[in-house]
């Protein structure tokens, strides 16, 4: 009996290896302007074009006044990332698709999240920024310090020491050593209404 266990064990972690290598390909390039660049498995930093795939682990780089757009494959989710900004793009399979954690060094991006899609995480050193369906900007500046501004619906910034919700029109604080706060936002980016969303949409449907 415990040689049928110690079996039935090693074949579900093997199964759970095998489900999380299936995530593959994860997003569409639909936009690109100025120098952005990406780190795949295989290949080391090459430019960035629009109608690359963006696969499991993919890191991009933005240079000065870049502008890069995403649309997720599975849900439509929307991601524009800022010039001067690294991102590496995680993702694990679950019941409503694939569950996005996307690991942020530093810089600046916008995300419309599919409501009670999936899942969607944002990493940074100093907290992490999780939602099941909101809009959003993620500020993490060059001392590791995460902003999160509240655009639409609610997302949880939290770190070690604890919790916050921010909601629309607020910003959320966080950095290493204190607790998240959240309070009424004095200012809002608005940097990503350059492109309209909608129009994404249909240039992915029609690619």
């Amino acid at each position: 009996m415990r040689t049928k266990l110690f079996l039935l064990a090693g074949l579900l972690l093997v199964a759970g290896r095998l489900a999380a290598a299936d995530v593959t390909e994860m997003a569409f390039v639909l936009k690109v302007s100025g120098d952005a660049k990406i780190k795949t498995a295989k290949q080391d930093w090459t430019v960035l074009q629009k109608g690359n795939r963006i696969r499991n682990g993919d890191r991009i780089k933005t240079g000065e006044n870049a502008l890069v757009s995403l649309i997720f494959i599975d849900d439509k989710a929307l991601m524009k990332i800022r010039a001067n900004s690294e991102v590496e793009v995680k993702g694990e399979k679950n019941a409503k698709g694939i569950g996005k954690e996307l690991a942020m060094q530093v810089g600046e991006v916008w995300n419309k999240v599919t409501p009670n899609g999936p899942g969607f995480r944002i990493e940074t050193p100093s907290g992490v920024a999780a939602v099941k369906g909101t809009e959003f900007y993620t500020l993490v500046d060059d001392q590791g310090q995460t902003f999160v501004y509240g655009i639409e619906g609610l997302v949880q910034l939290l770190n070690e020491l604890g919790e916050v919700m921010v909601a629309k029109g607020q910003m959320g604080f966080s950095k290493k050593g204190s607790k998240p706060t959240a309070v009424a936002a004095t200012r809002t980016p608005d940097w990503s209404l350059g492109d309209e969303t909608q129009e994404l949409d249909i240039e992915f449907e029609n690619s």
